[in-house]
């Protein structure tokens, strides 16, 4: 049934068959619970799986007992290999969105909102000639540390 697999992605494969509808199939998960591999493992494992058309992440719209709606991601598993197009019409009936290549397993998240442009920054207003500027304060108070530092035109404080 999964000759066609690597050693270890048919390990995981099989793993993966035997598990109840509905349990999780974060990487993390299903390498707390397998015996021989770790996170990366699985996840190069899971890679291969969805290469070789046997698991898919689809974003899919529903409607919960309170009428409210939610995007939800379920994975669909297939012991038998689909090609890109079968999986492509397997989406489409469920009027979801194949999110398997950018899938990233943890909490729901939603819709990132496009960033709002920041405001121009106002310019620092221009000094009144009876102030100075920040900047020849600060060239004063250097005078002041150093007296080789003398600025011509500037008041001795």
């Amino acid at each position: 049934m999964f000759a066609h697999l690597s050693l270890r992605a048919r390990e995981v494969a099989v793993f993966v068959d035997h598990l109840d509808e509905g349990h999780s199939m974060a990487h993390k998960v299903l390498a707390d619970e397998h015996p021989r591999y770790g996170q990366q493992a699985i996840r190069t494992a899971l890679n291969q799986l969805i290469d070789a058309g046997h698991l898919r992440w689809i974003k899919e719209h529903i409607t919960l007992d309170d009428n409210t709606m939610r995007w939800v991601t379920r994975t669909y598993w297939s012991r038998t290999p689909r090609s890109e197009e079968w999986w492509a019409e397997f989406t489409r009936e469920r009027h979801g969105k194949d999110v398997t290549r950018n899938h990233a397993p943890g909490l729901a998240r939603a819709e990132e909102p496009e960033p709002k442009p920041e405001p121009a920054q106002q310019p620092e207003p221009e000094p009144t000639p009876d102030e100075p500027s920040i900047a020849h304060l600060t060239l004063v108070e250097l005078r002041a540390a150093d007296r080789r530092m003398a600025l011509k035109g500037c008041p001795r404080p």
